[in-house]
């Protein structure tokens, strides 16, 4: 029994692979490979236990409205009522 109970304290993990990830620029949802969504918050130093399900990933262009670019900067924003904030900008 005492095993089943630290189970269930355990901190839940929002897993990244689940990120909605979007164009900024027209809005268009983005498909990415297993595991990129990982790297990204990796590379960001953004803490995992920081992200829930109000955060998504938003770059900065796609190959639907800017073919040929490629390389798009990427954000990590979390949704607000009045649109949403960088994570970076709040210190997570």
């Amino acid at each position: 029994m005492p095993a089943c109970k630290a189970d269930s304290q355990r901190q839940k993990i929002f897993d990244p692979e689940l990120m909605f990830v979007e164009c900024r620029k027209c809005g268009r949802p983005l498909l990415w490979n297993e595991g990129d969504a990982s790297q990204i918050i990796e590379q960001s130093g953004i803490d995992v236990k920081k992200l829930d399900a109000q955060c998504l990933i938003l770059a900065e262009g796609c190959p639907q409205c800017s073919p040929g670019e490629g390389g798009y900067m990427v954000r990590v924003v979390r949704l607000k009522k009045d649109g949403y904030k960088d994570l970076k900008e709040q210190g997570n």
